[in-house]
């Protein structure tokens, strides 16, 4: 299939008048030659006005493309921008966990009645209160109790040292350390 323009087509006609006369000139076996070698095509003739609506068409699906594709781009980067924060959500639910876990081990150690040392204490107070008071009220009378071992790791206690938690855990530990003192500090 040809596309060609009204002006291209009429130059076309006249160099094929031109070619026929010649042919004609040279001899009666060449009209049949010709008529061989001239079989029907499809053609399509286009004025300027619809060449000028072609291409106005095609500028259009052109800027129509180039619009999806940044849409298509922006909702990649906001894709890429939640994995990014979902990636720090998952880091942070995952400090807490650890956080929870060991304020689990702590008060179940409490409500043993087992000793727990003070910065242990002091780190389920201020990390899970709820806990703390849950695991007061549930501590049992132990008449052997055990001292156990820290669950923090040096971090943790590192956070607990510069915290302030020195005069906390100085007045929790008569509390655990035997029994003979209360909450306060003070001895029973």
């Amino acid at each position: 299939m040809e596309l060609r323009t009204t002006r291209e087509m009429r130059r076309n006609e006249r160099l094929a008048r031109a070619m026929t006369k010649e042919k004609k000139v040279e001899g009666a076996a060449a009209p049949a030659q010709s008529q061989l070698a001239r079989q029907p095509a499809d053609k399509l003739t286009l004025s300027r006005q619809a060449l000028n609506y072609l291409e106005e068409q095609n500028r259009l699906a052109w800027e129509r493309d180039q619009q999806r594709e940044q849409q298509r781009q922006g909702r990649m980067n906001d894709s890429l921008s939640a994995l990014d924060s979902g990636e720090s959500q998952l880091d942070s639910m995952e400090k807490k966990l650890k956080v929870m876990n060991k304020c689990q081990k702590i008060a179940a150690s409490i409500m043993r009645g087992n000793r727990v040392p003070p910065e242990d204490l002091a780190y389920l107070m201020n990390n899970d209160p709820e806990g703390y008071k849950l695991a007061m009220a549930m501590r049992r009378e132990n008449p052997d109790p055990e001292d156990c071992e820290s669950v923090l790791d040096e971090e943790d206690r590192a956070g607990a040292s510069g915290g302030g938690y020195g005069e906390d855990a100085a007045s929790i530990e008569g509390v655990f350390g035997g029994g003979e003192a209360v909450a306060g500090g003070e001895p029973a």
